[in-house]
């Protein structure tokens, strides 16, 4: 076996046919953050002018003299074929050593376990599990499994598989939520770049991440056609006119429930279903005035919400997703994801990543709602094996470590402020 460098087409042609194929292995992700801090590598392992194995090596400097890389979501190559493994181990760290290389973090999406959440169990790969033995062997340290999203990907994934999925399994009030945004004229449409700025506008609180990343990105994965920008819009005429449907019936149910508090002003109950039921009147009558503003200052349509999707060899997943709080009653949030789920099963994709959860499905957990909310949706969790640095220089590594310059660079804390 031999180790070369090779470029970004030599390597999406290898990743593509490869069983752990995944967006972050390709070049288009590559291309991407060639605008950021890190230097960007392709290495194929040949054996008889084949490659066997190979990988997106993102490196930095750290330190005086020294690197290291990241391989995000891991090196390609067949983890359960030891020898192969081994191999490959022993190739890439003699070819990152002469480099100057302190260690190579990995994160391989190969399952570890799929939880169950209604029994609060995991069902456990025990094939994974004797390969996390078989990696500390050949010198992969790994890190401290996380909760919540201390590692650089998360480790627990929901996953929808699209083509046999019934959305009767979504709860009832979702569903009506659901409905009642139809009814009220929203609709997702597909988006361009110049409408980034909008996305950005939605999103810009959730992460560290600026417009120009979202535009590196986009360019980047649209030359190959992955990517999507999804916006959710809403309708105002056909806004106004579901408004005014439901302000006459609410209004006659408010003139029958005043009429019987008025026999009985010291009905208690009564009382309560007054005063909620006049908030409502209010409520619609208040959205009925804004909407119809809108439509004075020749605003016939808004856009409430977006998502970035990415597509790669038959999987999407939501990158992110945002909305406003404008209208209250409407659930664009789960609109968006609901209409992902239909678009793409449609278009004969095969699975829909959700990106993440945290592996706490307790009632005290800190992203319950973001937990709880991708869960409503019935997907499948896996568990991943997690985070290790493949220990390139064992000199170079303790150094970093009692400098507190890995540390620096990548722990994170486990619940954000």
């Amino acid at each position: 076996m031999k180790i070369k460098e090779i470029d970004a087409k030599t390597f999406n042609e290898f990743a593509s046919k490869h069983v752990l194929k995944n967006f972050y292995q390709t070049g288009e992700y590559g291309r991407l953050m060639a605008h950021s801090e890190f230097q960007v590598m392709y290495i194929g392992a040949y054996v008889d002018n084949t490659i066997v194995a190979g990988s997106l090596i993102l490196h930095k400097s750290i330190g005086i003299n020294m690197k290291y890389g990241y391989a995000p979501r891991g090196f390609l190559l067949d983890y359960y074929d030891k020898p192969l493994l081994n191999e490959f181990t022993k190739k890439v760290k003699d070819f990152f050593f002469k480099k100057s290389f302190a260690f190579i973090k990995i994160n391989p999406e190969i399952t570890f376990a799929q939880v169950d959440l209604n029994e609060k169990t995991k069902i456990i790969n025990s094939k994974s599990r004797e390969l996390i033995m078989e990696l500390k062997e050949m010198g992969y340290d790994k890190l401290k499994d996380n909760l919540y999203f201390e590692s650089q990907l998360p480790k627990f994934t929901p996953v929808i598989y699209l083509p046999t999925y019934d959305s009767s399994v979504i709860d009832e009030k979702t569903l009506n939520d659901i409905r009642n945004c139809e009814l009220c004229g929203l609709r997702l449409i597909s988006g361009k770049e110049s409408d980034l700025e909008t996305f950005y506008s939605f999103v810009e609180d959730k992460d560290n991440k600026t417009i120009n990343y979202y535009k590196a990105l986009y360019d980047s994965y649209k030359q190959a056609d992955k990517i999507d920008l999804l916006l959710v819009e809403l309708n105002y005429d056909t806004y106004v006119k579901y408004l005014q449907k439901q302000n006459i019936y609410e209004s006659e149910k408010n003139e029958k429930i005043n009429a019987e508090f008025n026999e009985n002003p010291n009905n208690e109950d009564l009382y309560k279903r007054k005063m909620k039921s006049d908030q409502i009147v209010a409520h619609i009558s208040s959205e009925i005035v804004k909407a119809n503003e809108k439509m004075n200052d020749k605003n016939l349509r808004e856009i409430l919400g977006a998502a970035l999707i990415i597509k790669h060899e038959g999987r999407i997943t939501i990158l992110m997703s945002g909305h406003n709080n404008t209208h209250e009653e409407l659930d664009v949030k789960a609109f968006i994801y609901y209409k992902i789920i239909e678009v793409y099963k449609k278009a004969g994709y095969l699975y829909f990543d959700l990106n993440g959860i945290t592996g706490d499905y307790s009632d005290t957990n800190p992203y319950k709602d973001l937990n709880s909310f991708k869960l409503k949706f019935k997907p499948k969790v896996f568990e991943y094996i997690g985070e290790f640095d493949l220990i390139i220089n064992k000199a170079f590594h303790q150094l970093l470590w009692s400098t507190n310059q890995i540390q620096k660079e990548f722990y994170k804390p486990a619940i954000k402020k």
